[in-house]
């Protein structure tokens, strides 16, 4: 009877893995197996310690904490090296610092010179908030960062600044935001764009790109200023990496 239950528990996992495979959803796959074979060494071990094989439990215990608590198993990477420890992607300008979470994808920023320097952008009202538009009139790529997160944050805020504040339909769209943007000035930049650790690799690259372009991709409501920072960091870190294998 246990092992039909075990052989249940174990194609109930795979198609869990499978359903993750296919969505693309390689973080959440990767997090996935760093549980369950971490999991699996220090059941095993234990299993192991109660029949008084201690030599191979304790090798087995420390592979499984390693795995669980490091995310590897000697060579074996299990996600320890995708994504920095907060698992989020960071933009900044002359006047702006901002922050794309993975998972969520939410937009978070902060004012670091300027008017408003210090504040928080979720804590700016909508008339600071059109101040601060204004004031960013002079930093193309500010003013396109900050457009990002309005549009994450601030449904609507093109309808209600043209009511309010006088706004002229059209005036913000002009040259579009991803001809505006000055691209991404170096790999340091580029792994924070793509929230990944120095040294990352093709596929953990590859991946961060499509996790994020999920989230940002114009065509599901997100901004091109963003798409194009993120595609900027993919080309120039891949580069980098066929440089280094060259």
């Amino acid at each position: 009877m246990i092992w039909f239950v075990l052989a249940g528990a174990v194609a109930l996992i795979a198609l869990y893995l499978y359903a993750l495979f296919l969505q693309g959803a390689i973080r959440q796959l990767v997090r996935a197996l760093r549980w369950i074979v971490g999991g699996v060494l220090v059941i095993g071990a234990a299993v192991l310690g109660v029949r008084g094989q201690m030599l191979l439990a304790s090798f087995m215990a420390a592979g499984g904490l390693g795995v669980l608590m490091r995310g590897r198993l000697g060579p074996i990477d299990f996600g320890a090296g995708l994504s920095n420890p907060n698992n989020v992607s960071r933009v900044s300008s002359v006047y702006l610092d901002m922050a794309l979470e993975h998972e969520t994808g939410a937009v978070s920023g902060t004012v670091r010179s300027g008017h408003f320097a210090g504040r928080g952008l979720a804590d700016l009202s909508a008339e600071e908030c059109w101040a601060l538009y204004d004031e960013l009139s002079d930093d193309v790529d500010s003013l396109a960062l900050f457009k990002s997160w309005l549009d994450a944050n601030r449904a609507g805020w093109r309808d209600y600044f043209a009511s309010e504040f006088g706004m002229e339909t059209g005036e913000e769209d002009g040259q579009s935001e991803s001809q505006r943007t000055a691209g991404v000035s170096g790999l340091e930049e580029a792994y924070e764009v793509l929230g990944l650790k120095p040294g990352a690799g093709p596929d953990a690259i590859k991946a961060a790109h499509r996790t994020l372009m999920k989230k940002v991709h114009p065509d599901t409501g997100g901004s091109a200023f963003l798409a194009a920072k993120i595609n900027q960091a993919k080309d120039l870190l891949l580069k980098e990496t066929a440089s280094r294998k060259s």
